[in-house]
């Protein structure tokens, strides 16, 4: 069961120094599955299932990462996606649904890196967190303001 701590989106840092995620599903048991796998391999995670937290986290704290669910039950998935691009157009987006329709598909080719059908396992999760780290912006060495672009690639990850 995710304490109340995950569930108010309070950063769970593991103190190594690894990349941050910022993980938001309306799911718990989903939420919680997310964290224990990402938090295992090292990562720095902050989860919430409170959508409307979602932005603030954004605001206040740089991730490497966000993963999010497009079927948000309150808030409209593609609206919070949509948001997270322009207030943070470098963090590089794992999205995922349970409801992989054509037009679900075609908005995460548009605004996400790589694209995860639920249920999914752990090694395809972990598969779609490395791609999309590999493809955020990084500074040129030497250059400590110049950035690389990005390439904006979906990279559809389901259970066959």
């Amino acid at each position: 069961m995710i304490g109340g701590d995950m569930m108010n989106g309070v950063d769970m840092k593991d103190g190594r120094g690894h990349e941050r995620i910022l993980i938001f599903d309306h799911e718990p048991l989903i939420l919680e599955f997310l964290a224990t796998v990402l938090r295992r391999e090292g990562y720095c995670v902050t989860a919430t299932a409170c959508d409307e937290k979602v932005l603030d986290l954004l605001s206040s704290d740089g991730f490497d990462l966000a993963i999010a669910d497009l079927g948000l039950s309150r808030w409209n998935g593609q609206h919070l996606v949509r948001n997270i691009r322009q207030m943070t157009p470098d963090t590089p987006i794992v999205a995922m649904s349970a409801y992989p329709a054509k037009e679900v598909i075609r908005f995460a080719e548009q605004h996400a890196e790589v694209f995860l059908t639920k249920p999914f396992c752990m090694v395809e999760l972990l598969a779609a967190v490395r791609r999309a780290m590999k493809r955020r912006v990084v500074p040129e060495a030497g250059e400590g303001h110049a950035f690389v672009s990005r390439e904006r690639a979906a990279v559809a990850v389901g259970s066959g």
